[in-house]
């Protein structure tokens, strides 16, 4: 499946069938450098940095439109450039137990965009724009590091 295709199944959430979610990077142009978006999970949502992450619903044609989604319902932030970063993983939800298939994208956000004009939803409680090193340094879970590594690797490099 590529990331512009429609979904087709989205999983039950069983080891069998899990639950496709996607899990998308957000990198910010500045001029001399790239900067990452993390958002942090209330408590109650598991108290832990990430990018931007959601389940693929039934009315979203792609995985690129369910990130652009995500992405807007989280953030707010609308103008984004979607890159497949050709990952996939399967976990099992630390609150739920739900098992997830889960497609590692990255997002370019427009320039300028800055902590304070991001529009947090109900499931994150701050924000932070951090250097991709201080961004990994942030998170709980190896294979978020690994794909935040895949993801920076990608980026062109910023010249003065």
């Amino acid at each position: 499946m590529t990331i512009d295709e429609a979904p087709g199944s989205l999983g039950r959430g069983t080891p069998a069938d899990p639950r496709l979610v996607i899990e998308a990077w957000l990198a910010v142009p500045y001029e001399l450098e790239w900067r990452c978006l993390l958002l942090h999970r209330t408590p109650a949502s598991g108290d832990y940095w990430q990018g931007v992450s959601g389940r693929v619903e039934a009315f979203d044609a792609s995985l690129r439109a369910a990130a652009l989604r995500e992405i807007r319902e989280e953030t707010g932030i609308e103008g984004v450039e979607i890159v497949d970063l050709g990952r996939m993983r399967d976990f099992r939800g630390l609150l739920s137990g739900t098992y997830f298939r889960s497609y590692g994208l990255g997002a370019v956000l427009p320039p300028g965009i800055t902590a304070e004009r991001v529009r947090l939803s109900d499931e994150h409680d701050a924000v932070a724009l951090l250097t991709f090193e201080e961004a990994r340094s942030r998170l709980r879970f190896e294979e978020n590091v690994r794909e935040l590594l895949a993801w920076e690797a990608r980026l062109p490099a910023r010249k003065p």
